[in-house]
């Protein structure tokens, strides 16, 4: 096991690729650690962190939609979501 102050060991990677040339990159860790990139032209941010039951839920938003980006997604894909008014 690494010391606190080292990185930990990489254990594994993948790629899933994604819709407008975007890669989604899950890197697994070996402490049990996972890392996730979004490889693309565009920063993202995080709009929500959620532990729901046994798992961590992690939504991301495109960056250029700034501080707003949270309100965003909700317009643009709630109804998707099922949740349309």
């Amino acid at each position: 096991m690494a010391a606190a102050d080292e990185r930990p060991r990489e254990v594994g990677k993948r790629d899933l690729p994604l819709s407008g040339g975007r890669t989604l990159r899950v890197t697994e860790y070996a402490n049990g650690s996972i890392r996730i990139a979004v490889r693309t032209g565009s920063p993202y941010v995080i709009t929500s962190l959620e532990q729901i039951d046994n798992e961590a839920v992690l939504r991301i938003s495109p960056g250029r939609e700034g501080s707003n980006a949270h309100k965003n997604w909700v317009q643009d894909h709630g109804a998707d979501d099922g949740e349309g008014s």
